[in-house]
């Protein structure tokens, strides 16, 4: 059960792709076959989801265009646009679940929280996406051989003021020539750690409007399947009183050998899943999937993340707030004396990826290097 990192997006020229076909570690293509289910549970035809997302895509250029000079939040561009659309009720609850499915899953957050002129800016990925069936650590594996990685250090402080770069950390002192930091964008808003000097205004004010998502993962095991077993994805249309809630699933039936699903949630409410008691997240879990499947059983396991409370994470990946751009991904990773920077809040193309996180991280060294 992959409660981080679930896929490589886009395979083409893909560092992680290339490093996992090098290395001989399996890889899963994955299609997305969705089934989508209205509110009122009855199956919707095949390419509903599609013309969904294409309504969205619409909403959000219509948006776009009625936009001040100044940045704005999506989500007031979008509702100009829907009130422009003259939607009635249950067209609006589908394209609430569009928005919730396309746009707030992809970037971990609301659309409240997001830049309605940048929130998608970046390349994109080229080529399907992959499922790692044996679980992505074999990826950190094959590139952590015969490194020597030191695990349970806290870090305090990093300082490099003097002639050296000094870590100090809760089991001990480090000195080196350079330092590379690739702690979340969680931990850095936090400031859990000491930079000494402190951070340059570029970088701080970088920190400050980028902001970090968090996108939950509930796996929850099932006696039988009681969904389609040709179903890639679930997605379910939830009432108004639960927008944004549950809406979309990944089948595991064809991954593990169990009957499976692994819930997604995002944003404000991901949060809440995240602290919530297990009993509350299997019943509100339960009362989502009851709809669409009346044959519903009982779940006989649970599993999730809780990246949002993780001290070292602090959410899942990083996201473009209003007011932000590009540019405070490129403060962020821009090199320093004897300090640098990487990690997928770095990546001015690919933010939010694992293939991000590791070309940021090439950069560096690189940098570091030179």
């Amino acid at each position: 059960m992959e409660l981080g990192a679930s896929w490589i997006h886009g395979v083409d020229n893909n560092p992680i792709a290339n490093l996992a076909a090098a290395k001989g570690i399996e890889t899963q293509a994955t299609d997305y076959e969705s089934f989508m289910y209205g509110a009122d549970g009855a199956r919707r035809p095949d390419d509903a989801l599609d013309e969904l997302e294409a309504q969205v895509a619409r909403l959000v250029k219509a948006g776009r265009k009625g936009s001040p000079d100044t940045d704005e939040p999506l989500r007031a561009a979008l509702d100009r646009a829907i009130a422009a659309a003259d939607l009635d009720p249950a067209e609006l609850l589908d394209v609430e679940m569009g928005i919730t499915e396309s746009i707030e899953h992809e970037y971990a957050t609301d659309a409240v929280n997001l830049s309605a002129l940048h929130f998608d800016d970046g390349a994109d990925e080229g080529g399907g996406d992959a499922l790692l069936p044996g679980g992505y650590d074999k990826v950190v594996e094959a590139v952590a051989n015969g490194l020597d990685v030191r695990l349970g250090h806290v870090v305090a402080s990093v300082d490099t003021s003097g002639d050296r770069a000094v870590v100090v950390t809760s089991r001990g002192r480090f000195e080196a020539n350079a330092v590379i930091v690739t702690v979340p964008l969680g931990v850095l808003k936090a400031g859990s750690i000491q930079f000494l000097p402190a951070l340059p205004d570029s970088k701080s004010t970088a920190i400050a409007r980028l902001g970090m998502g968090a996108l939950s993962k509930t796996c929850l095991r099932f006696e039988s399947a009681f969904w389609p077993a040709d179903a890639e994805l679930l997605d379910i249309v939830p009432s108004a009183s639960r927008r944004g809630q549950w809406v979309e699933s990944l089948s595991l039936a064809g991954l593990v050998d169990v009957p499976a699903l692994m819930m997604f949630n995002a944003g404000k409410f991901a949060r809440a899943v995240e602290t919530m008691p297990d009993p509350e997240v299997i019943a509100s879990a339960s009362s989502a999937l009851k709809p669409a499947f009346p044959e519903f059983s009982t779940p006989t396991g649970l599993l999730r993340s809780a990246w949002s409370v993780d001290p070292f994470s602090l959410g899942s990946y990083s996201f473009i707030g209003v007011g932000a751009s590009l540019a405070d991904r490129d403060a962020l990773a821009a090199p320093e004396n004897r300090r640098f920077f990487a990690g997928e809040a770095c990546s001015h193309d690919h933010a939010g990826t694992v293939h991000g996180a590791y070309t940021s991280g090439e950069a560096a060294a690189n940098a570091l290097l030179r």
